[in-house]
């Protein structure tokens, strides 16, 4: 293996387990593209603020190396694919996913690449640091049918388009249809559970008014109960997400959606969010209709990403710090999440420097 120190380091040279020149950050595994995305050709993609070459091998693998070859800093993604290789363009020097790699002019060479743990899940490929000991980001998919996996830019840093998705009170003035109504948003009883390495969040209310067409097509009635329940976690930063109904006799209706939504952090001013969507079968499918409900629940989750997405871009102060901002009973997730993006994902260090004293703050008068 090598140290991806430099063109020069002998390959027996040993791997530490977190190279100490990475951020804390890249210890977790990060979702960068979908597996549509990466073709025969490599690509490169932005991680915490570092360019990495990303290419499929031969035999379907991934590999994934930082993106300047260590000879002359050409870009490893403009290169070609060659077996197990990525092959750099300018000189013809050549590296595996393990980063050792070879010189067709200096055959006693051994030059070396950084390389990360790269791998391919739900549709997704996923990185993190090489050798990092973190456990892949838990999914309960028992029953469901993939809808959709998508990948969508948000020009915001990590902590703000974050806030966006943990809490439900902009749900009726963003979302076109998932969400509560405002004009009855102090009916919506919300449930917070802080637990060491996650936020669980449980939200019950009056559905915003739906067009009598979607009611019909999910099976939801006009006096419906919207639950919109989701579990933030910070190995990687993620929330997964149930939306369903119930009844006016508190029966639950069929349609279950799970959407599990990635945040990865481009850079202090961008990041990404990978969206995997799911939904339950549906008795239309019991008469060929299920391809239906399930392509309209896919073309919805796509509209209220995108609306989130304009929305969190408005933001005037993109400060991640939430001193002086007045926060409303929606809002504790917010200083929760700060405090263990710090302790869990960053290992104790802050995008804003010193701690924020006012995370977790809201004003009891506001409920």
């Amino acid at each position: 293996m090598c140290n991806g120190m430099g063109g020069n380091a002998d390959a027996t040279d040993a791997l530490p387990v977190i190279d100490p020149d990475l951020p804390p950050e890249l210890a977790h595994w990060h979702a960068v593209l979908t597996d549509a995305e990466l073709g025969r050709a490599p690509r490169r993609v932005r991680l915490c603020g570092r360019d990495i070459a990303v290419y499929r091998t031969a035999d379907g693998r991934i590999g994934a190396l930082d993106d300047a070859c260590p000879h002359r800093r050409m870009a490893l993604s403009a290169g070609r694919v060659d077996g197990d290789r990525l092959v750099c363009r300018y000189h013809g020097w050549a590296f595996r996913p393990d980063g050792t790699g070879e010189s067709p002019g200096n055959p006693r060479l051994r030059p070396c690449a950084r390389h990360y743990d790269a791998i391919s899940r739900h549709g997704v490929i996923w990185l993190r640091a090489a050798g990092a000991a973190t456990a892949f980001p838990p999914l309960d998919l028992a029953g469901l049918d993939a809808i959709c996996q998508r990948r969508v830019r948000v020009g915001a840093p990590l902590e703000l388009v974050l806030d966006n998705f943990i809490e439900v009170e902009h749900t009726g003035t963003t979302h076109a249809l998932l969400g509560y109504d405002t004009a009855r948003m102090d009916e919506v009883v919300t449930e917070v559970t802080a637990r060491p390495d996650a936020i669980d969040v449980h939200n019950r209310g009056p559905q915003k008014p739906l067009p009598a067409a979607i009611r019909a097509l999910f099976g939801i009635g006009a006096d419906d109960t919207f639950i919109d329940a989701w579990t933030t976690r910070f190995s990687p930063v993620n929330a997964v997400y149930d939306h369903f109904w119930i009844t006016p006799r508190g029966d639950r209706r069929a349609l279950l959606l799970r959407s599990a939504v990635f945040f990865t952090p481009i850079d202090a001013e961008t990041t990404d969010l990978v969206v995997l969507s799911y939904a339950s079968a549906h008795p239309l499918g019991r008469v060929g209709l299920g391809w239906l409900v399930h392509a309209v629940a896919r073309r919805l989750v796509d509209r209220e990403i995108e609306l989130d997405r304009r929305m969190i871009e408005q933001i005037a102060d993109k400060s991640t710090a939430l001193r002086g901002m007045k926060l409303g009973r929606f809002d504790r997730p917010l200083g929760l999440a700060r405090s263990r993006i710090r302790s869990v994902y960053r290992r104790g260090r802050s995008a804003d420097g010193p701690p924020d004293r006012a995370a977790g703050r809201v004003d009891r008068r506001e409920g």
